[in-house]
């Protein structure tokens, strides 16, 4: 069933959060997930991540794992982009979530984490989620 959620859309340019905010990015289109380098950092930069997706709560959250872990991201080794988040393709989750949450696919979507201390979990409600447009602007070649 899918939830009817609203959402405020608002620019990017409107859109500040600090380097020391956590929060993940949704981009259906391009089936990417982007972390922000504040995620990692909250749950103690590990090596690798593990991601648990809960359709009836509308929750997605990402843990703290090792690099050997065969259900889990690594970390360690990955090109971060210039602002330091990590971009992860995830058409799979991707695809999941949208079919719960009646999202627009061409918006990007923002949430900040909560942490869970006790479990060293960054939780992300889907249900508080920012909406944005995304300008792909084109890159200044270096002259």
């Amino acid at each position: 069933m899918k939830q009817a959620l609203q959402y405020r859309k608002i620019t990017e340019t409107e859109l500040t959060f600090g380097t020391n905010c956590p929060y993940v990015d949704f981009k259906h289109d391009a089936g990417k997930l982007i972390i922000s380098r504040a995620t990692l950092k909250l749950i103690g930069s590990p090596t690798g991540i593990r991601f648990q997706w809960n359709p009836v709560k509308c929750t997605l959250i990402i843990e703290p794992t090792t690099i050997e872990d065969p259900d889990g991201f690594p970390v360690i080794g990955v090109t971060y982009a210039s602002k330091g988040s990590l971009f992860i393709g995830c058409r799979t989750l991707m695809r999941g979530i949208w079919k719960v949450i009646d999202w627009d696919k061409t918006l990007r979507y923002r949430m900040v984490a909560k942490h869970n201390k006790a479990d060293n979990i960054a939780i992300f409600e889907l249900n508080g989620a920012f909406a944005f447009e995304v300008h792909e602007g084109k890159r200044k070649s270096k002259s």
